[in-house]
């Protein structure tokens, strides 16, 4: 008997009786076994090291521990390490929340501002803290403005220093709007002070 009487004359009916014979159960492990040789023999011969590059990728996604209670020496694995860098930026945004970015400074062009600033940065820095909280009286601005403050941005004498006062207490206010507030006394000469607040 032919070949073409078995299995037909053309390519379409040759297809459809392989696959009726695969999908036979007697035929079946005779067919899968032939298949595992094959797919066997082609992985182990091939040139690729398609089964050492396979070992490597499961070794490196974590895929490859079979023996769960082995003591050997543990390589960190892709997604242990993905982990470990997950952990670590959510530190480094935790840390970056808790401090405080400065403030800008200002680009201060006049002598008023400029006294301003050292008015500021004397209160923020020299000042210590009483009665809950870090301020100058307008006695202590004044003293500030004419004897403590850097040479060049003192007060001469013949200066109007109240004028100069107001006018650096309003500048300061509008250069450091989130720190720094006047408060008047209600009763009096009203005299205004500076409260510097974080």
């Amino acid at each position: 008997m032919s070949t073409e009487a078995i299995f037909g004359s053309s390519k379409t009916e040759k297809v459809n009786q392989l696959l009726m014979l695969m999908k036979d159960p007697e035929v079946q492990p005779f067919f899968r076994n032939y298949i595992e040789n094959i797919i066997e023999n082609v992985l182990a011969t091939s040139d690729l090291c398609v089964l050492k590059r396979l070992a490597a990728v499961e070794t490196l996604l974590g895929l490859d521990d079979f023996s769960a209670g082995s003591d050997d020496e543990h390589k960190s694995t892709v997604p242990e390490q993905l982990s470990l860098l997950a952990e670590r930026i959510d530190d480094i945004t935790e840390l970056a929340k808790r401090e405080s970015i400065p403030e800008p400074v200002p680009i201060l062009t006049t002598k008023t501002e400029m006294r301003a600033h050292l008015l500021v940065e004397h209160l923020k820095n020299d000042v210590q803290e009483r009665s809950g909280g870090k301020f100058l009286s307008s006695e202590e601005i004044v003293s500030f403005l004419r004897y403590d403050i850097d040479e060049p941005y003192r007060v001469r004498e013949g200066q109007n220093v109240r004028q100069t006062k107001k006018e650096v207490l309003d500048k300061a206010v509008k250069l450091f709007p989130n720190n720094v507030f006047l408060s008047q006394k209600s009763h009096g000469r009203r005299n205004v002070r500076i409260i510097y607040r974080t």
